[in-house]
């Protein structure tokens, strides 16, 4: 019979082993015990955890979650739970183990004060399933060096390769300010010091006081000429220091035949690309569910216009202490979740309750694509309430 517990230490050699054939590791299963991600995996200590479904005395099925506030939701600082490391042995597969594994993971976010869960899927229906919905927007620019327009950015911006712990603090300090544009999931500590012991990670300063950031690498071409350049982590605090980054990424690209470049959407990249040639993808990744709704609610902000009360009953079939019917009250840009004993204007699942609070497809939307049954006045007044927003993540975990 299987067993579904939190793991130990003893569980690492066959979590490990599990994790290596799911993920297809490149590496040999020696060298992925190494790999700095394994050194995380269980530490309660630091607020992440793994659980694992256990056959015979062997881990057949794991999955990890970290507990943080390292990010902004909504205006404000969320409690949330990253899920990490979901994987099974393929015999084990369709048995309903990562359910199971969900379920207690739920129950221990929810213990721990996280109110929100979000991961980066494999495959997003299989994490539909389990309530989550898609909340990531972002664009990937891919482009020759003879598209990218030449500028000069502003002369008191200066840059800099980052090197040490004090360079990290102030690429920590321009990415929060991105947040100005929406929700953003901040890195932690530990992965801006693999980023730039990497190299090429660029701080931006104006005054001594940092500006900017972004993150370059490259690779041998594809067409077996020259090399190909991935550009990331740009990030500013003003728009006039975003020329100042493109300045410097064109003074890498004389022998680069293709640039890739991930930004998130506000970033205007294509503004200095000199035809329509380039390529464009908007691309989504990072899912999230709602773990705790009252406690959600009362920490997010929003729109400060925003009047009208909204009453919903939710069916969380694997975190039934949300199930109930709840009156939504905005006031004053906050937003209070309330238990009442009335008929509902809408009756939502988890998954539908994600799909609403994404920021992704709006309610009127997902209404007009049946995802949602109600009238167009109650997803109205659900769109005031959770309208349009970017969440971006900045690292894969």
């Amino acid at each position: 019979m299987v067993e579904i517990r939190e793991a130990c230490e003893d569980d690492r050699e066959s979590v490990t082993r599990v994790l290596w054939r799911a993920f297809e590791a490149s590496e040999s299963f020696e060298d992925t015990q190494k790999l700095d991600w394994l050194k995380n995996w269980h530490q309660p200590q630091k607020r992440d955890w793994a659980y694992v479904a256990v056959d015979s005395g062997k881990v057949v099925s794991n999955l990890c979650f970290f507990v943080t506030d390292s990010n902004v939701i909504r205006g404000n600082p969320v409690m949330f739970g990253g899920v990490w490391a979901v994987a099974t042995e393929p015999q084990y597969r369709r048995r309903g183990l990562v359910r199971d594994l969900f379920d207690i993971s739920f129950e221990k976010m929810h213990n721990e004060g996280a109110v929100l869960s979000i991961l980066d899927p494999f495959y997003r229906p299989f994490y539909e399933q389990f309530g989550y919905a898609l909340a990531e927007k972002r664009a990937k620019h891919v482009f020759s060096r003879q598209q990218l327009k030449y500028v000069k950015g502003p002369t008191d911006v200066t840059s800099y390769e980052a090197m040490n712990l004090n360079d990290i603090e102030k690429a920590r300090q321009v990415e929060k300010s991105m947040a100005r544009f929406g929700s953003r999931f901040f890195m932690f500590e530990r992965n801006w010091r693999e980023v730039v012991n990497r190299g090429n990670v660029h701080i931006f300063e104006r005054n001594n006081d940092p500006v900017g950031t972004v993150c370059f690498t490259f690779q041998k071409g594809s067409t077996g000429h020259g090399f190909d350049m991935q550009v990331g982590l740009t990030r500013y605090t003003t728009d006039d220091v975003l020329p100042s980054i493109l300045e410097l990424v064109y003074n890498y690209i004389p022998n680069v035949q293709t640039i890739s470049w991930w930004t998130d959407l506000e970033v205007p990249l294509r503004h200095f690309f000199l035809d329509h040639n380039a390529e464009t993808f908007q691309i989504g990744s990072m899912m999230m569910r709602v773990i705790d709704l009252e406690g959600y609610c009362r920490s997010i902000r929003i729109p400060e216009q925003t009047q009208e009360e909204v009453t919903i009953e939710l069916n969380d079939s694997q975190c039934p202490w949300n199930s109930g019917v709840y009156t939504l009250t905005p006031m004053n840009g906050r937003l209070t979740a309330e238990r009442v004993n009335k008929s509902p204007d809408i009756v939502l699942s988890e998954f539908q309750l994600s799909e609403i609070i994404s920021g992704v497809s709006p309610a009127t939307q997902l209404r007009a694509f049946k995802e949602i049954e109600c009238d167009r006045e109650i997803a109205s007044r659900l769109e005031a309430i959770f309208p349009p927003d970017t969440f971006v993540s900045y690292f894969r975990f």
